[in-house]
């Protein structure tokens, strides 16, 4: 039985399931009067698989704010991270989403000269664009290390 449990754990550690791109997928407008203050009604985060419908949807909205990031769609997918400011009012829109791979996002002008750049990311592996993005992978590692010890320890 021992056995048969440390295996298991073995391959889940080392196998990836063959399933679609995760992305964390949020608009955030943070104004600067909250600061850092927590609010109140704040959703919990939420993870979309990335898809046609996903992708065209922040696609259109990032040929919104920067066209010169426009491609032909695909099949094949990435995770992005965008903050952007307005220079006069210093409201800031944090925008999060699946994009098509071919697609970059960190590049490219804006439509409109009073908003800049923050900060940009592109990923491609399972919610790499959360803060959380490491944990499915401890929790793995942290149930092998586990049941090695489980192992030579009984």
């Amino acid at each position: 039985m021992k056995t048969i449990l440390l295996g298991v754990c073995f391959v889940l550690a080392s196998v990836n399931v063959a399933q679609a791109l995760k992305c964390l997928d949020a608009t955030e407008v943070i104004l600067p009067s909250d600061g850092d203050k927590p609010k109140d009604n704040e959703k919990p985060l939420e993870y979309t698989e990335c898809g046609f419908v996903n992708a065209g949807k922040s696609a259109a909205a990032l040929l919104v704010l920067k066209p010169s990031t426009a491609v032909a769609p695909s099949t094949d997918y990435k995770c992005y991270h965008l903050r952007i400011e307005e220079s006069e009012s210093k409201k800031a829109t944090i925008l999060k989403g699946c994009i098509y791979k071919a697609q970059n996002v960190c590049d490219g002008k804006f439509k409109v000269d009073s908003v800049r750049e923050v900060f940009c990311s592109q990923c491609d592996q399972d919610e790499c664009n959360a803060a959380g993005r490491f944990i499915s992978q401890w929790k793995i590692m942290s149930l092998t290390f586990l049941a090695i010890a489980f192992y030579f320890f009984k």
